[in-house]
């Protein structure tokens, strides 16, 4: 039994019940904007801006893709960047505080997956990564984004490397963190943490140990994450959605296509982790960026698998890098 199958679908519970639940059920009635590129228009769902920090990211859109509607938002100004969440982590747990640099150098689209918050799902298909990453590939189409640069989280990652084989000319440049490549070459978290987490009277804290380490600087993240997501109405994910993206997850962990096409994708990849990951341990980074030919690697010393909040900052910049030099060199090759 693997560690997010039983570990982050429950933090999420725990961290979405300190935000006040936006409610994505109860905005249905959509009026056409003009000007996104795509087969059908995609529609605005009235009174879903967010206030105060999270006030940037606009309101929510939503576009017929692949028999199901993706909600998104679309904000910032540049190249296209877009941004897959992890195991059912709605796209309100993107953080302002790393939205906002990103908005500053590129046109930052996030999405909800399949089935959570603000995208509706299709109960008749079994879910899975390979059918999410085709739902990212579509969404990227029907909004005729260029070249994005894909950032994913942990299974955000291997959505996004599952995509990089199937669509290998997609994608301008692809980031993961805190991801795998699943397989049997996945390295698990150790068992007492599953045991830990397996408790159902265990509180928020043991999960945001996942996140952040207990350490002075883990502690500042985590407080400044916990107060994020108290700061924005969180998307509800219900309970079916929970299974769902569980049973997909632990069904990735034992597929090994992903993993046999890696030394395929042609796409730069930037591969980071934190040091002190529990839940990914980065021996699994480690192992992608011997397997992806050409790719790059950055361990976070002191992180775990918040890292992308803890350092945020930082890890914002190393993606506008890593993106300018993808496409420096597209444009020279």
């Amino acid at each position: 039994m693997s560690l997010r199958r039983i570990g982050l679908p429950l933090l999420l519970v725990a961290l979405l019940a300190l935000g006040a639940g936006a409610g994505a059920a109860a905005a249905r009635t959509t009026v056409a904007p003009a000007g996104v590129v795509g087969q059908a228009a995609p529609k605005l769902v009235p009174h879903s801006r967010l206030p105060g920090a999270g006030a940037f990211e606009g309101p929510v859109y939503r576009l017929p893709v692949g028999g199901i509607e993706i909600g998104y938002r679309q904000f910032g100004r540049g190249p296209d960047l877009i941004m897959v969440q992890g195991d059912t982590a709605p796209m309100s747990l993107w953080m302002p505080y790393l939205l906002h640099p990103l908005a500053k150098k590129f046109r930052v689209t996030i999405f909800d997956n399949r089935g959570v918050g603000y995208t509706t799902d299709d109960l008749s298909k079994r879910l899975t990564v390979q059918l999410m990453a085709r739902d990212t590939g579509e969404l990227i189409e029907a909004l005729g984004l260029q070249d994005p640069t894909l950032v994913g989280w942990s299974m955000g990652g291997e959505i996004g490397l599952t995509l990089a084989e199937q669509k290998p000319s997609l994608l301008g440049a692809l980031v993961t963190t805190g991801g795998d490549g699943g397989s049997s070459h996945t390295v698990p978290p150790p068992p007492d943490l599953i045991r830990r987490l397996a408790n159902p009277n265990a509180g928020v804290n043991v999960f945001l140990e996942l996140l952040f380490p207990a350490t002075p600087a883990g502690g500042a993240a985590s407080a400044r994450f916990v107060h994020g997501v108290e700061s924005i109405p969180q998307e509800k994910v219900a309970p079916r959605t929970l299974k769902r993206q569980e049973a997909a997850e632990e069904a990735f962990l034992e597929y090994g296509g992903t993993w046999r096409g890696l030394p395929g994708i042609t796409t730069p990849t930037l591969i980071t982790n934190g040091a002190l990951d529990p839940g990914v341990p980065p021996v699994n980074a480690r192992r992608l960026h011997a397997r992806i030919p050409g790719s790059s690697l950055a361990i976070y010393a002191g992180a775990a698998h918040g890292m992308l909040f803890q350092d945020a900052e930082r890890f914002a910049a190393q993606i506008a890098r890593f993106s300018a030099r993808a496409k420096a060199g597209a444009a020279t090759g």
